[in-house]
């Protein structure tokens, strides 16, 4: 989501461009916008171009990179411009489209930062069995659905859920109706986050959980078959417990589950990355949705029970 103080410009009185901010402000938010676009476009060739990195949770990762890479080349661009000059140059009905968009990639970035989520937590928790939880089709199936919702959250304001529009052509803000600031809060930020906070809570959990059990050389797992008990020791040696056959797991696959046990570390070590990422979104992003439904409700709510003691007082007076 992008704003902007143009809406303080008056009239037609725009104020004079003061090349001394505006180059050293254009260079530095082009650097920022070819540093994000570059950045995304390596993290797709990457998945692309490797068909080892080729797994669902590599493209929920890359259904985040296309989110910000579209981010980065539609919306960012119009953004700078409009900060640079501090008025819209674009026309209203670019300006309805580009809002749009924005909040169409916003939502859909933080929607695949919860999807990942939910991956990391499947992986951590369930390692043997996730190949089987999460496949290629249900991972295309979930970023389908990201950006259906997405699609549901931003289209709104194109369908006439806004305010009313500012009949100065050079202000161009999202808008700010108090009802559709509150439905797009939810649905964009709040929701999402609850979820995400949810799966790394159980993912501390678990990985301590399990981590404790590594450490004591033992590690439990439920499959189709029945629940297995492996002995781990010191180089990369797994033992199957005696009692393990008898619970229905075929001897023959021990090597597999020894090397599918032994990836918890590494989804472990992903689970952290990717929560130190969440906790910089939660950040970044919090302090922009705390204000945009509370003060915009708030007025809301104020400007309906402003006339009340006005009308209270009018009231006392006619009584006397």
């Amino acid at each position: 989501y992008v704003f902007s103080n143009s809406s303080e410009l008056n009239g037609t009185e725009l104020e004079p461009l003061l090349l001394s901010r505006a180059v050293p402000l254009g260079l530095a938010l082009g650097a920022f916008i070819i540093f994000a676009v570059a950045g995304n476009i390596l993290v797709i060739l990457s998945v692309v171009c490797n068909r080892h990195l080729r797994s669902p949770t590599n493209y929920f990762i890359v259904n985040l990179a296309i989110a910000d890479l579209l981010l980065g080349t539609t919306v960012l661009p119009v953004s700078a411009t409009l900060e640079i000059l501090g008025y819209w140059v674009f026309g209203r009905i670019f300006c309805d489209a580009w809002a749009a968009v924005d909040v169409l990639c916003c939502t859909a970035s933080i929607m695949s930062l919860c999807v990942i989520s939910i991956d990391r937590y499947i992986g951590v928790s369930h390692p043997l069995q996730y190949p089987n939880i999460v496949t290629g089709r249900r991972a295309l199936l979930a970023m389908l659905g990201i950006w259906i919702l997405s699609l549901v959250i931003s289209i709104g304001p194109l369908l006439g859920w806004k305010e009313p529009p500012s009949p100065d052509d050079k202000v161009c803000v999202i808008t700010e109706e108090p009802f559709y600031a509150l439905f797009s809060s939810l649905g964009s930020f709040y929701i999402p986050l609850i979820v995400i906070l949810i799966m790394y809570c159980r993912v501390y959990v678990v990985a301590k959980r399990t981590t404790k059990n590594l450490e004591a050389g033992v590690k439990t797992e439920t499959m189709n078959s029945g629940e297995i008990t492996l002995r781990i020791h010191r180089g990369s040696q797994v033992h199957e417990d005696p009692g393990a056959a008898a619970k229905g797991r075929p001897s023959q696959a021990r090597n597999s589950l020894a090397v599918k046990l032994l990836k918890f570390s590494r989804e472990k070590k992903a689970a952290k990355t990717l929560g130190v990422v969440v906790g910089m979104f939660t950040l970044c992003w919090l302090p922009f949705f705390l204000t945009l439904p509370i003060g915009r409700y708030f007025s809301y709510t104020v400007a309906q029970f402003a006339p009340l003691p006005s009308m209270l007082f009018t009231r006392s007076i006619s009584a006397k």
